[in-house]
């Protein structure tokens, strides 16, 4: 125990700290513990002794520290030498009180950076934290599909390659807004104090309570809305007009505009002919599966890859994202082929074996990548 007496006692000498009393207290310690003499004088030898100082390294470093520190806040006031350059004075100390001043300062500046570097640690974090709170995201990468439930209780299911995003803080205060990239189905919960609205690149939806699917993947040349039950409007980006749609309607937008053709100004100008194609915006029907009525726009959601009178291009993106592979269809001819088909638990192989029989192709397979021919 005196030992440790011992120990406190030489700290206290060497920080300048310790009374007269003590001093008289550690001599006769060390009178009745002589093994630690030695160590005692090595230790006193030691620390008397003048540091190398690196006035350079000293003054950039402290510079840095306290530019750092005003920009925070910390005001700390510096002296002005001769030459007008900001310095710390140790040669004007006595060793023990340079030590106790270099020590006090490393001191100073460790807990305001340690201070500022926790502040802005627990601010970012709980920034973060809100903000993930905040965005919920569901997202589903081709070959797979998922099926999630809003808050409100309504049902969302994900296609291939798709991504539903919406403010879980506020959904459902007002209004439930949620935004889709790809294709979802929707069984929106009926609150007609709260309607829904799904936000797409091309068109804004809002609904009470009914059943619909939406297609608006990035890249496509039509955005669809294919109404199962109920009743929707739909707002049109960048047009006036809303459209009322009806249970067993779909709705059709061109993604790709239809651009005036460029008439050359030293040529007579004549009445050019309006080139159609198809038509911006189409309301139809839904498309049925001829052999047992299942709802094509649909059949994704029970499992089944359905298309009905579809070209081998627009076959091939479906099964891109349903199989999670790479198409290349290098025929221009092939790429217009009409086909119908439904597959449910076929491989990629089965399903091209398949086609094969009404439309005569081959197909190579490379890693990833199907590439089709004829």
């Amino acid at each position: 125990m005196s030992k440790d007496r011992i120990w406190t006692l030489m700290s206290r000498k060497l920080s300048g700290e310790a009374t007269e009393a003590e001093l008289s207290e550690l001599n006769e310690l060390t009178k009745i513990h002589p093994d630690t003499d030695t160590s005692l004088q090595f230790i006193d030898q030691y620390w008397t002794v003048p540091a190398e100082k690196d006035e350079d390294f000293l003054e950039a470093t402290f510079l840095l520290h306290s530019g750092r520190l005003n920009e925070k806040g910390f005001d700390l006031e510096l002296n002005n030498n001769e030459t007008g350059s900001f310095s710390l004075d140790f040669a004007q100390q006595q060793p023990n009180r340079k030590r106790r001043l270099f020590i006090a300062t490393a001191a100073v500046f460790t807990v305001a950076i340690l201070l500022f570097v926790f502040i802005n640690a627990t601010k970012n974090t709980a920034s973060n934290r809100k903000e993930k709170i905040a965005q919920s995201e569901v997202s589903t990468k081709n070959g797979s599909r998922t099926k999630i439930q809003l808050p409100d209780g309504s049902s969302v299911w994900l296609n291939s390659g798709s991504k539903l995003t919406y403010d879980n803080e506020h959904f459902g205060t007002g209004v439930r807004e949620v935004s889709l990239t790809g294709e979802a189905y929707f069984d929106v919960v009926k609150n007609p104090a709260k309607p829904f609205i799904i936000h797409t690149a091309k068109m804004d939806i809002k609904v009470l309570g009914t059943a619909f699917n939406v297609k608006c993947y990035p890249g496509e040349k039509t955005t669809e809305t294919s109404l199962i039950h109920g009743s929707v409007e739909v707002t049109l980006k960048d047009r006036p007009e809303k459209i009322i749609m009806k249970p067993n309607e779909k709705l059709i937008i061109n993604n790709e505009e239809i651009k005036p053709l460029k008439i050359n100004a030293a040529v007579q100008p004549q009445k050019v002919p309006l080139i159609k194609d198809k038509p911006i915006i189409q309301l139809s029907h839904v498309t049925l599966y001829p052999t047992d009525n299942s709802v094509v726009e649909t059949g994704w959601v029970e499992s089944r890859l359905i298309f009905s009178e579809e070209t081998l291009e627009e076959i091939a993106l479906k099964m891109e994202r349903w199989y999670g592979v790479k198409m290349v269809i290098k025929n221009e001819k092939l790429k217009k082929e009409l086909l119908t088909g439904s597959f449910e638990e076929e491989t990629i192989n089965q399903a091209l074996d398949a086609l094969q029989i009404t439309t005569p192709f081959v197909y190579k397979v490379n890693n990833n990548t199907i590439t089709i021919s004829k």
